[in-house]
């Protein structure tokens, strides 16, 4: 299982737009790995997870093939995470000829919501065509091509059944946590992965805080080594489960890639950037 990092920021990005903050000035500068564009990740090259106005950055300078992907998880209808106007890109005129295939589409009652606000404006009728949009419950279990999914509840956005994933590759058993956009999991979430049973190889963390101990909506390193303690000392990890943390504001107290690098180090965990992958 191979997971790609196309967008790795919060919803500002980071530099954001408009700021002349020290972050966003140190990022401009150095570039590289310190320039972030908004949430989205793709499991081998047929899974995506979220779908932010960035895709088309993504598709230009990261090398995201849309024409292999054949499946898109949304975690929430935040528009850094889902921007569906985009998706109605996919229907004829705008793309010919026709998809080879229809692009699978699964999210919450809101996402549901979002995707039918622009399928139902009368110059995106062929929308449906070429992307089909369906609700996924919490804690239910979805084979979704060669993929077994299931939907858990993020601690977010309290107006919205917000979502973290698992997704196994039934094929070699390889199975991810996609912890984003949450704050420390939810005891439902600790319950169903023990009812589960699940071992983790890949565990990527919500980091939006940085430095900060948050716990809430969000979440700082700190948190994240607290729930890596507890996946391991619950036997949902092991020494060889690669541990990543993702989705940076500029407001999270470091200045550049390289500082937050350094203390994720002794978290024994890896710190993500614009079009890393990560290989289990």
């Amino acid at each position: 299982m191979k997971l790609t990092y196309f967008g790795t920021a919060a919803a500002e990005g980071w530099p954001a737009l408009f700021c002349r903050c020290e972050a966003c000035a140190a990022a401009r500068k150095l570039g590289g790995k310190n320039i972030r564009t908004r949430s989205q990740s793709l499991v081998n090259d047929d899974l995506l997870i979220d779908f932010p106005a960035d895709t088309y950055d993504h598709m230009l300078h990261g090398g995201l093939n849309l024409d292999a992907v054949r499946y898109l998880l949304v975690t929430h209808a935040h528009e850094d995470h889902f921007y569906p106007e985009d998706l109605a890109n996919r229907q004829e005129p705008y793309a010919s000829p026709r998809a080879p295939h229809v692009l699978e589409a699964y999210g919450n009652d809101a996402v549901c919501a979002a995707y039918d606000r622009v399928a139902s404006i009368e110059y995106n009728t062929a929308l449906p065509d070429v992307v089909s949009m369906t609700e996924v419950q919490p804690y239910e279990e979805y084979i979704i091509g060669r993929y077994t999914v299931y939907p858990m509840l993020a601690d977010h956005n309290q107006a919205e059944k917000c979502l973290i994933y698992v997704i196994k590759e039934n094929d070699t058993g390889k199975t991810l946590l996609y912890a984003h956009d949450t704050g420390y999991l939810v005891d439902s979430v600790w319950d169903f992965i023990t009812e589960k049973g699940f071992v983790f190889d890949l565990v990527s963390l919500d980091c939006t805080h940085g430095k900060e101990p948050a716990r809430r909506n969000h979440m700082g390193l700190q948190t994240d080594a607290e729930i890596k303690e507890r996946l391991i000392r619950e036997g949902h990890a092991t020494a060889s489960t690669v541990f990543v943390v993702n989705h940076f504001s500029h407001n999270c107290n470091y200045l550049t890639h390289e500082e937050i690098e350094q203390d994720a180090k002794q978290y024994g965990m890896l710190v993500s950037y614009d079009t890393m992958s990560v290989e289990v």
